[in-house]
């Protein structure tokens, strides 16, 4: 059987949703990335200091489309970047704690990309109990062969205020230690994913097709 041929739909920039034709024959796909800020009233909460601090995530509170030079199949939705240049977003759509359906994915400074996480539950357990998971990524992602035992032997964090704050994000965000976070993102980051990354919307319209029409009007 035939697989139905993909149709791209542009939403960059365009934080809403829309309905569209369905047609059994075609697999509409949107693409693009769009940023999900912190809204005002909660950027002085408590819990996006405690993820600065002790996992290098910071929020999006001011960012913009310009800073992120690439373009995503299906649509990215950045929530975070860290330090070194480093985003994360949804795959597919925008999703919550309570959200199974869309994974996490990241696109790093030199144009490196993929899924790490099934969803974002799983992405903040990884990140607030295995500090040395970018680690990881970067074996993974170069093909260069690693010990983890000797990784995470490397990565312990002990100091006191670092612990007290891992104690308070999972109480905040209701999380418990995963003993299978690391398998996890390898298998993650190993696995064949639709997620791909392109270095322009250009590029990404040679290889593509795209619906050619505005579906959102100003």
């Amino acid at each position: 059987m035939d697989r139905p041929k993909k149709l791209l739909i542009d939403i960059e920039g365009k934080n809403q949703a829309a309905a569209y034709y369905s047609d059994e024959n075609v697999e509409v796909v949107l693409a693009g990335k769009n940023i999900v800020p912190v809204p005002k009233n909660e950027q002085n909460l408590k819990i996006y200091k405690l993820l600065k601090d002790n996992c290098d995530m910071i929020f999006c509170t001011t960012q913009n489309l310009e800073e992120f030079h690439f373009y995503p199949v299906p649509c990215f939705w950045i929530f975070a970047v860290d330090s070194e240049g480093n985003c994360f977003g949804t795959i597919g759509d925008m999703g919550n704690m309570s959200d199974d359906d869309y994974p996490v994915g990241y696109v790093n400074h030199q144009g490196m990309y993929g899924k790490i996480a099934n969803n974002l539950k799983d992405f903040f357990e990884l990140i607030t109990f295995y500090p040395y998971w970018r680690h990881i990524i970067r074996y993974e992602q170069m093909e260069k062969p690693y010990d983890m035992k000797t990784i995470s032997l490397k990565n312990v964090k002990n100091e006191p205020q670092y612990l007290v704050n891992q104690r308070e994000i999972a109480k905040i965000l209701k999380l418990t230690k995963n003993p299978s976070s690391i398998d996890l993102l390898i298998s993650n980051i190993r696995s064949t994913s639709e997620f791909i990354v392109y270095s322009s919307k250009t590029e990404a319209q040679m290889k593509n097709t795209f619906f050619d029409i505005d579906c959102f009007p100003e």
